[in-house]
């Protein structure tokens, strides 16, 4: 029996998603919760929908492995030999042939503090630009000959939440640093060091060249992967641990922040 978990992760203590032997990843706690349970990764045809980066967090990463019985790999008791920062919840049985690369779309979102003046609007009418199919090589890390970097936008979103913008993009697949390389690219046209037209000539690589340096991980979140033919199971009891992670993690953030700001640089 195959069956697939979504999972959710902060990517702050994690030197990202994939493993690695002398690192935490959340690849590794993956592996060794599944040994705990009796399952070895590799003869249970384990795989995952990407890798993250080093820093990155995930509301919606999916992996696959064949198991047994299905009640062994329940949201609810993997998440028993996971660590804090790590929780499984929703589950499907899939076809023995299921790989989650292979998802019909993905959804990421970043949330960028505007810490000066940007123009919003501008930064909307240069990501509206991205929408439809289009070579994203000057968006991408280490963008080598021959490497494919053409990929399709379905829909693109700017919202203000207090000092936050959040931008949310959703395509069929993204290449490395992808996300965070047109982040940096919409931040440079807000503060108006960057154009609206030098952004539409970086989706054109054929006849415009630069390197665009990728905005931090940690602001950076895997939303959502769909599938066209998998319907998952959520864990109720799981989704709530979750959130009340959420709710911890931005109560402690926001306090410290807050701290900060009642304390002026020269009374230290």
């Amino acid at each position: 029996m195959r069956v697939a978990l979504k999972l959710a992760y902060f990517g702050t203590n994690f030197s990202g998603f994939q493993y690695q032997p002398d690192r935490r990843t959340v690849e590794g706690e993956l592996f060794r919760a599944f040994e705990k349970l009796g399952i070895d990764p590799k003869k249970a045809n384990y795989k995952c929908a990407g890798r993250t980066d080093a820093g990155v967090h995930a509301l919606s990463q999916v992996v696959a492995l064949n198991v047994e019985k299905a009640k062994k790999i329940l949201p609810r008791i993997i998440n028993s030999h996971l660590p804090d920062d790590i929780v499984v919840w929703a589950w499907a049985k899939v076809g023995e042939d299921f790989n989650p690369r292979y998802a019909t779309s993905r959804r990421y979102l970043y949330v960028m503090h505007l810490d000066g003046e940007y123009d919003v609007s501008a930064m909307r009418k240069a990501a509206k630009l991205l929408i439809g199919t289009h070579d994203f090589s000057n968006f991408t890390k280490k963008f080598g000959e021959g490497q494919n970097c053409v990929r399709t936008i379905y829909s693109i979103e700017l919202r203000m939440n207090g000092d936050f913008l959040i931008f949310e993009i959703e395509g069929n697949a993204f290449t490395w640093n992808m996300v965070r390389c047109i982040v940096s690219a919409l931040q440079a046209v807000g503060s108006k060091h960057r154009s609206v037209e030098w952004f539409e000539k970086m989706l054109h690589p054929e006849k415009y060249r630069e390197r665009v340096e990728p905005a931090p991980p940690y602001g950076l979140i895997l939303k959502d992967i769909k599938y066209s033919n998998v319907e998952f199971e959520v864990d109720d009891y799981a989704c709530g641990v979750l959130k009340s992670k959420i709710d911890r993690i931005v109560d402690y953030y926001g306090t410290i922040y807050k701290l900060f700001s009642l304390v002026r640089p020269e009374e230290q």
